[in-house]
């Protein structure tokens, strides 16, 4: 199985940032531990920077998709690490893009030009604090958020759990 890893945001918006820094931390314990998932998948790590189209595209070619990204709902506590399928999306930070489409009508476009996109997809919803000031820095608690969030989409991943407890 051909999978991706999408770390989704502006990592120099402060905590928007955090999908970016979550694809990181799991790329580099990858490379590190030199792992794939149990059944041997292809597990590939992407950067990507807006929603709909763009977003649609990377994971164009995968049979499976996992998305980190930012959220601001005022429903969870900053920090909190939330699981969503696409059929639920709650418009994560930038899932949602004002400038494009949403990520479903960009998925049903895609499915209409007969693109090879995930069947499963899985999306981790980070509620930030503090999306809107300049900085390369997360907030305390979003910083907190980024190995928890690594360690549900390793787990995910179906990654050796001796992986995940070699994390910080």
């Amino acid at each position: 199985m051909k999978t991706v890893v999408i770390g989704l945001g502006n990592p120099i918006l402060t905590d928007d940032g955090v999908g970016i820094r979550v694809s990181r931390m799991i790329r580099d314990l990858l490379a590190q531990q030199q792992t794939a998932g149990t059944s041997g998948d292809t597990i590939d790590i992407k950067e990507v920077y807006a929603g709909g189209i763009r977003l649609m595209d990377a994971m164009t070619g995968y049979d499976r998709a996992c998305i980190v990204d930012a959220m601001v709902t005022g429903r969870f506590r900053p920090g909190e690490v939330s699981e969503f399928d696409p059929a639920e999306l709650c418009g994560t930070r930038n899932i949602v893009c004002t400038h494009d489409t949403n990520l479903s009508t960009a998925l049903e476009l895609g499915r209409m030009l007969g693109l090879h996109l995930p069947s499963a997809i899985k999306i981790w919803g980070i509620e930030a604090r503090d999306v809107t000031s300049f900085s390369e820095q997360l907030t305390d608690e979003i910083d907190c958020a980024v190995p928890v969030a690594a360690r549900a989409v390793l787990s995910e991943l179906q990654i050796d759990a001796d992986v995940r407890e070699a994390m910080p």
